[in-house]
């Protein structure tokens, strides 16, 4: 009898203990690290000398709000866009053929950006899955205008502190980080896949502008990149 009486004056406690514990666990948030991704191109012929120019990889660093999204291709050249969902905030890098300029958007600028993208139907599924070690939603996602190109199934993440991380994109509507998700821009289509999840510490110099590069503004960028992708396509 005695010690029933002292366990049934513990499950009060045990309970609130059990109760902490998974509350804690159902709100945590990954506040920083690393997706590694693949790119594709399945919406067009990339084989032979293209297929040799066009980057096959991404990576995407964030940190809360900020995003780090870089493309580059060896020396040939690198492309990096900094995004705070925070403040809606994005910067914009390229590096090729000893060129090296740099635009920060104005609020206008950002708001251009999203309206030039194209117009989604996106609809959730039942499906969800662990992808690259993150737990996914699956959207079935279909492009609008017939004039362009259609994009495939995306599958977008909660498990990181990352709110709406294509707040800019055609998926703006969508919760969560992109795993696996479609870019239509500068007349091609890249198909992302997320490969590798690296928890890690990400340091606040590494979303840092760089100094030594030149200031643009959003139209002279989008002009020199269409001509960096005018020359890799056919």
């Amino acid at each position: 009898f005695y010690f029933r009486s002292i366990i049934m004056k513990l499950i009060p406690f045990i309970l609130i203990l059990l109760i902490a514990i998974f509350s804690s666990c159902g709100d945590s948030k990954i506040a920083e690290g690393e997706v590694e991704y693949e790119i594709s191109y399945p919406r067009g012929e990339v084989t032979g000398i293209l297929g040799a120019a066009l980057p096959k990889t991404m990576n995407i660093v964030f940190k809360g709000s900020k995003m780090k999204t870089t493309i580059k291709k060896g020396r040939m050249f690198e492309t990096v866009i900094i995004s705070d969902e925070s403040d809606e905030s994005m910067k914009m890098y390229l590096d090729f053929d000893h060129q090296q300029i740099c635009c920060e958007l104005t609020k206008d600028e950002v708001k251009s950006l999203i309206n030039s993208q194209p117009t989604y139907e996106i609809a959730a599924t039942e499906e969800k899955d662990s992808l690259s070690g993150m737990w996914c939603q699956k959207y079935e996602v279909s492009s609008i205008a017939h004039d362009t190109m259609q994009p495939g199934n995306a599958w977008f993440s909660n498990d990181l502190s990352i709110n709406k991380g294509a707040w800019f994109s055609s998926y703006s509507s969508l919760k969560g980080f992109p795993v696996v998700y479609d870019v239509e821009r500068y007349g091609i289509m890249m198909h992302a896949t997320g490969l590798n999840f690296i928890k890690r510490e990400v340091k606040a110099e590494e979303f840092e502008v760089h100094s030594d590069f030149k200031q643009v503004d959003f139209e002279t960028y989008e002009n020199e990149v269409q001509i960096l992708f005018d020359l890799l396509l056919p």
